[in-house]
């Protein structure tokens, strides 16, 4: 399964002020309790341990907290992770396969818990300020289990303190790094794009459900 989308919740408002100063992990929960509903456009990449892109894939997402959330990747192939709540459906038409999974344990740690809404910034990574870099200042996030999958997520943020770029470190030594444009928040969002019914022909696998 892929690592679901993560921190999409974190194109939150009026976070410039954050980005000029060393941001507390209690900073930013509380700029992410402000960002009810998000959707947006994504290109994501990913890089190897040797620096070689391995995939380019980009799509749309849509949350509406706290736990519901849609990761439609449209390019090169079509996936679809949804969760809704209970359930975290991952569903490949390629394949004509439906992973399903009680959506609490599937979510219990690392940053999928974070775009879910329900998992705390400060009791789950150490946060600081890094170097600006172009048009974007940078917040390190280090989670404080060891049994994370990710050993560091940086997070980008605009003049207008809006998440424009994200980049997770895995022990394995992969980066993906996700870029988001066509940002909105707070817009109401139709509750059915958080529905999923398993297509007839689909082969349907619970996992720990």
């Amino acid at each position: 399964m892929k690592w679901i989308g993560l921190l999409a919740a974190l194109l939150l408002p009026a976070v410039a002020a954050a980005a000029a100063t060393p941001a507390p992990a209690s900073r930013l929960d509380a700029l992410l309790a402000q960002t009810k509903t998000l959707t947006a456009d994504f290109a994501e990449t990913v890089v190897n341990a040797n620096a070689v892109t391995v995939k380019r894939s980009s799509g749309t997402l849509a949350i509406a907290k706290p736990g519901r959330f849609r990761w439609d990747y449209k390019e090169p192939y079509r996936q679809l992770i949804l969760a809704d709540g209970e359930k975290l459906w991952t569903w490949d038409p390629a394949l004509e396969q439906v992973v399903v999974r009680d959506q609490p344990h599937a979510l219990a740690s690392g940053p999928a818990a974070l775009l879910a809404g329900t998992a705390s910034v400060e009791k789950r990574f150490e946060v600081r300020r890094i170097q600006r870099a172009g048009t974007l200042d940078w917040l390190q996030l280090t989670p404080k289990s060891a049994d994370s999958s990710f050993k560091e997520i940086r997070i980008g943020l605009d003049d207008e303190g809006r998440i424009r770029s994200l980049e997770l470190d895995s022990r394995l030594g992969q980066t993906t790094r996700i870029e988001f444009s066509h940002i909105r928040r707070n817009a109401e969002i139709a509750p059915g794009l958080f529905r999923f019914t398993p297509p007839a022909n689909a082969d349907v696998v619970h996992q720990g459900v």
